[in-house]
């Protein structure tokens, strides 16, 4: 026991000095966190303890993704806001699809890749949002909108997964169909539920005392999680349902300032699992593959951002930005290969390609998303004709669901 307690004291402490290192360059922290899995997985090998504390981040990432999802983006301006989404989507999924399937992998290990190269990453993109003056901008309202988009994709896109990964590695039309239907069914259930009984639901849950609110909500989370593990779903789906409900209450900001400093501890030991299931050798095996990912991913991000900017009336020089500030990856891409760890083949080594991929383009998008005037001065060396000026202050304080604008990346 003590020497359990020292390790992961130690553990913490590791962590810690890397959230300090990330803080002090201004880049994100979840490739260090990965990099300290993967340096513990050499040494110490795989750790229970560690992986079920990890899968916890996962719980609690996905509620406050549910838990934050806002529809002011969506009513504001509905077809704008399709038009842009699925721009970014069309440029982005598809080829992941394609690229997954030219390297030979199957439809499983493909739609996970499409999955990985779509997503950007909530908690770093909205960080360099702040950090770096941009929260007035004009085209900041486009980027939280094209990723509130992405927020709707990504609930869809975990029960489909969940289904392919459910049916095995020759999933059934049928079989994968019925899982839908369980998914649809499941959420339907929940939902109803929520409204039918939200009065006594919020007189049990918002006890004045902190201690009885902070246990209730965990129950509630657990409970919702490991029932839509019961109904054949995965708990992703089942937090981010959970984050929903409580979102649709007047608890929505307590339960957020609650649960922020579990949600920060779960997700750097989820991140430090994943990076203990990847083997060193495997990633400079994938180096090429993954570099040539990279510069992919880089591309399509990038144009289909200033596609979808220029779409809704941006001017060149903010379609520019949108595009740039898509780029980073994290949280979600390396949720979506733990996800498919089960069903990928050890040929494919995606966990070890996605890891690559992430760590590479979280420290690319950042700079990019930084460097955006300089780069745009060197493209075209005229004044750029829409430099930042200040439009509004409502959309550009609407958090990414999911984040903590305030918080390290």
């Amino acid at each position: 026991m003590e020497g359990h307690l020292f390790q992961f004291a130690v553990l913490l402490a590791v962590l810690g000095l890397a959230a300090v290192v990330s803080i002090a360059l201004r880049l994100p922290v979840v490739p260090l966190y990965i990099g300290v899995g993967v340096v513990l997985g050499d040494l110490l090998g795989p750790d229970d303890m560690i992986r079920f504390l990890g899968s916890l981040g996962v719980v609690f990432l996905l509620f406050s993704l549910g838990l934050e999802f806002s529809q002011t983006s969506i009513t504001r301006d509905p077809k704008r806001f399709v038009r842009a989404g699925s721009i970014d989507f069309l440029f982005n999924f598809p080829v992941g699809l394609f690229v997954g399937l030219a390297l030979g992998w199957s439809w499983i290990e493909s739609f996970c890749l499409a999955g990985v190269l779509y997503m950007s990453s909530s908690a770093v993109v909205s960080k360099c949002i702040v950090d770096f003056g941009r929260a007035t901008r004009p085209e900041t309202e486009t980027i939280l909108s094209i990723m509130v988009f992405e927020d709707l994709v990504i609930a869809v896109y975990l029960a489909v997964l969940n289904a392919l990964i459910t049916g095995g590695p020759d999933p059934t039309l049928a079989g994968v169909g019925l899982q839908i239907l369980k998914a649809a069914a499941f959420v339907l259930l929940l939902l109803l539920l929520a409204r039918r009984f939200q009065g006594p639901f919020e007189r049990i849950i918002s006890h004045r005392s902190e201690e009885a609110f902070t246990l209730v909500l965990f129950a509630f989370i657990l409970l919702v999680a490991s029932s839509a593990i019961a109904a054949g779903l995965s708990e992703a789906v089942g937090a981010f349902l959970a984050g929903l409900v409580i979102g649709s209450t007047r608890l929505k900001e307590r339960a957020a300032h609650t649960l922020l400093p579990f949600q920060t501890l779960f997700a750097a030991l989820f991140f430090v699992s994943f990076g203990m299931g990847l083997e060193l050798r495997s990633m400079l095996g994938v180096l090429a593959p993954a570099l040539l990912l990279v510069a992919i991913g880089f591309g399509t991000k990038v144009m289909g951002g200033f596609l979808a900017a220029r779409s809704t009336g941006h001017p060149p020089y903010q379609a520019a930005v949108v595009g740039l500030s898509l780029v980073p990856k994290g949280e979600f891409s390396i949720l979506i290969a733990a996800l498919a760890a089960s069903v990928a083949s050890p040929g494919s080594n995606l966990q070890a390609l996605t890891a690559l991929y992430v760590f590479v383009l979280s420290i690319i998008g950042p700079i990019g998303m930084r460097e955006a005037d300089r780069i745009w001065a060197l493209l075209v060396p005229s004044k750029p004709e829409s430099k930042p000026k200040p439009k509004h202050q409502g959309p550009a304080n609407e958090q990414r669901p999911g984040t903590n604008a305030t918080s390290a990346p």
